[in-house]
């Protein structure tokens, strides 16, 4: 998931060279359907639909053994019945109002409206402020040089401490 910058997300994954399709829900309807409050996650479906995998926090397509499982369940026939992944969050638990600002924060950046974006999404962490998927979209819009083209996990830390401590 990433609101702010979608193609910078995909770059992660051109630079991992997998081969295997993903997609960024730049629209929040992972999250919305869900009910997760970390990124990134890493989800397998089937070709009915069903989650086979399913990695909340940390999932990353650099790293070995996240894309190893992946390609193992892309090697498995479709009817060899693999088991479905454990639990998933519960749906449509979170806090209804706070993803309805994070919404109009799309809006907003999809008018080119970073200043509206950003104020929409601190409106949303206000209301829901464990959620680290709006704060990592809030230090993504205002801060992409600690995202992009890596991902700073040591400012995020550092940020997450200064800001708790406000």
């Amino acid at each position: 998931m990433d609101a702010a910058a979608p193609d910078n997300a995909r770059r992660f994954y051109a630079e991992a060279g997998v081969s295997f399709v993903q997609g960024i829900d730049r629209a929040d309807a992972l999250w919305e359907t869900l009910d997760f409050q970390v990124v990134p996650n890493g989800l397998f479906l089937d070709e009915q639909g069903i989650v086979r995998y399913a990695k909340f926090g940390g999932f990353e397509a650099r790293q070995a053994a996240d894309v190893a499982e992946i390609e193992r369940l892309l090697a498995v026939p479709p009817a060899a019945g693999l088991q479905a992944a454990a639990p998933l969050p519960s749906a449509a638990s979170g806090n209804t109002e706070a993803r309805l600002w994070f919404r109009l924060g799309i809006e907003a950046l999809e008018k080119g409206d970073k200043r509206a974006a950003a104020g929409h999404w601190r409106k949303a962490l206000h209301l829901d402020p464990k959620n680290f998927v709006i704060r990592k979209q809030i230090w993504a819009l205002e801060h992409p040089e600690q995202f992009y083209p890596k991902i700073n996990f040591e400012w995020q830390r550092e940020q997450l401490a200064k800001e708790l401590a406000q």
